[in-house]
């Protein structure tokens, strides 16, 4: 058994190599100079990406857990740079995505004295992790950062937290480094009876719907739900982390249900269903309007989600099981059995809700406005020209991403990223800047308001410094839209903080050494969604948007999720 003698910042750096990790995303500080100057020696294997604010480092190490299903590495100070992280840390913990957070704390001997830079960052992010690690002392380095991983990547993933204190960087200890292996722990798997179960439903359903998450939401997972609905041919809805699982251009797609992003005859469909299959995901308040919209029918879950059991919904079955296993001996069995449906009495009920959104579409389409572009068109001529299976688009929160529900239809798993269930803006274009970095030879498009977008423009510059051309679409209304609008019906046009006033996108972008765009008229938009995709430098579109324009969306649902 071969051991080393290295630094404990050596150390951290050769455990997070032997399992696999290629990028640290971080901002330095004091108490990880150590540890970045340990990366200066890795820098062949490891590439340090520096950002502008931990928010976007531990937003770009979250986007590349979710595009590769290996935890991201992020790396922050002590104190205020731990502190700038934390809403990243949720976005993640919310969302599943697999993740490692690297902080440093205050040295051994002025802990618990209410030193500068300290705070209780332990007992701060324990809400928001799966588990957290303190490394204080020399032995044990490479088994916690191994466990660490472990954890993080097993399901369901999550983020995890380490802190090493400021002096223990430097001193020396042996490691062997063999636990350091890239594995993760086994879910728990599907029986036969369970899984047949469910085909005994299948055999009973008129109206059955398959609704994906995810859990689900990956390349094999996505054969095999192909190959499911040549057998079945049952409506397969998402949840906003399932995007893609199923591709949504397939004529048995019917898109997304819930809350900010789901089409009426979704949401309908979802309702009236006589059986729902849950792979991968629960019902959330999200997914059911805060619980207004419930299924009449029978609602099966397979998922790894212990806070199932605690919501209003009226669960047959509830199996803690791995989702994709499932799936794998679902369509075995279905095969096995030759079971073969159609449904298209089913369908047809489908197709008359259907034409309804389709002219909520169309309208949103034709809308026009003096001295502004219809952001309906725009997205429509987008999703036109945009081949989905080389795109991922990655969202935040906020009115404009309903546009990217309506108009670009994921092809592919992962091909959507967005801060889902936190519902926090801020997580756009740094998700957009690691999507590049990790899948150079497919389009990196943020779609952002100029609310959000203005969080995290500062990392412009991490753009061009690392020569990212993403492309941005800052869908500009110069508001906060939703409280905008919420003003608007919901308090008799009471307009309070909610009315912005922005920079020049373009020369904001120009000075950065980016390029930029304004675009303020439908005549402009097919000029400009080909400049900006044929572009290889960052490219910042300002689209600008009258602030009445509503996309396609549930509103009756929406404003009962929304009321008291």
């Amino acid at each position: 058994m071969m051991s080393m003698s290295v630094s404990v910042a050596h150390a951290v750096a050769e455990s997070l190599r032997r399992l696999g990790v290629e990028r640290v995303y971080g901002l330095i500080g004091t108490s990880i100079l150590d540890f970045i100057d340990a990366l200066y020696d890795y820098r062949d294997s490891i590439r340090f990406v520096t950002t502008r604010h931990e928010q976007v480092a531990v937003s770009m190490a979250d986007a590349e857990g979710r595009l590769t299903g290996r935890p991201g590495v992020a790396v922050v100070h002590v104190g205020g740079g731990f502190l700038n992280s934390l809403v990243a840390v949720g976005i993640a913990y919310k969302d599943s995505s697999p993740l490692i957070l690297i902080s440093g704390a205050v040295r051994s001997r002025v802990a618990g004295l209410d030193s500068m830079y300290e705070v209780d960052q332990m007992s701060m992010v324990k809400p928001i992790t799966k588990a957290q690690f303190r490394i204080d002392q020399v032995s044990g380095v490479d088994e916690i950062l191994a466990e660490a991983y472990r954890v993080s990547a097993s399901p369901p993933p999550g983020p995890v937290y380490i802190e090493v204190t400021e002096d223990i960087w430097g001193y020396r200890g042996t490691y062997t480094f063999n636990s350091c292996k890239p594995v993760i722990k086994e879910p728990p798997m599907p029986s036969g009876e369970e899984v047949a179960r469910v085909v005994n439903y299948l055999k009973e359903a008129e109206r059955p719907l398959l609704l994906v998450g995810g859990g689900v939401n990956n390349r094999r997972a996505s054969e095999l739900l192909l190959e499911l609905v040549s057998y079945l041919a049952l409506p397969v809805a998402s949840t906003g982390n399932g995007r893609g699982a199923f591709p949504e251009n397939h004529p048995l797609s019917i898109g997304r249900v819930g809350f900010g992003g789901g089409s009426t005859y979704a949401d309908k469909a979802f309702e009236e269903a006589d059986l729902v299959i849950a792979l991968g995901c629960g019902l959330s308040d999200i997914t059911t309007y805060s619980f207004n919209i419930i299924p009449k029918g029978e609602i099966i879950l397979v998922n790894l989600d212990k806070k199932t059991e605690e919501r209003p919904v009226p669960y047959s079955e509830w199996f803690y099981v791995d989702a994709n296993a499932f799936l794998e001996k679902l369509v075995s069995m279905v095969s096995k059995e030759g079971l073969r449906r159609e449904y298209g009495g089913w369908w047809g009920y489908i197709n008359a809700w259907r034409r309804g959104w389709d002219a909520l579409i169309r309208d949103a389409v034709e809308r026009s406005y003096e001295g502004f572009a219809s952001p309906g068109r725009f997205f429509r001529r987008l999703g036109e020209r945009l081949d989905m299976d080389r795109a991922i688009i990655t969202a935040g929160q906020g009115m404009h991403i309903l546009y990217t529900y309506s108009f670009l239809k994921v092809s592919r798993p992962r091909g959507f990223l967005a801060a889902t269930n936190l519902g926090s803006m801020g997580f756009a274009f740094p998700a957009a800047l690691a999507a590049k970095i990790c899948c150079p030879d497919h389009e990196a498009i943020a779609v952002v308001g100029d609310g959000e977008f203005m969080m995290t423009v500062q990392d412009l510059e991490t753009a061009v410094r690392e020569r990212l051309p993403v492309k941005v679409v800052v869908v500009n209304d110069n508001s906060y839209r939703v409280l905008y609008y919420r003003q608007r019906l919901q308090k008799g046009g009471r307009l309070i903080g909610t009315v912005l006033s922005n920079p020049d996108f373009k020369a904001l972008a120009e000075s950065f050494g980016a390029v930029g765009r304004v675009v303020s008229d439908n005549g402009e938009i097919d000029d400009a969604i080909e400049e900006m995709l044929e572009a290889t430098e960052p490219y910042i579109l300002d689209l600008r948007i009258h602030p009445y324009d509503i996309p396609p969306l549930n509103l009756d649902a929406s404003l009962r999720m929304t009321s008291l």
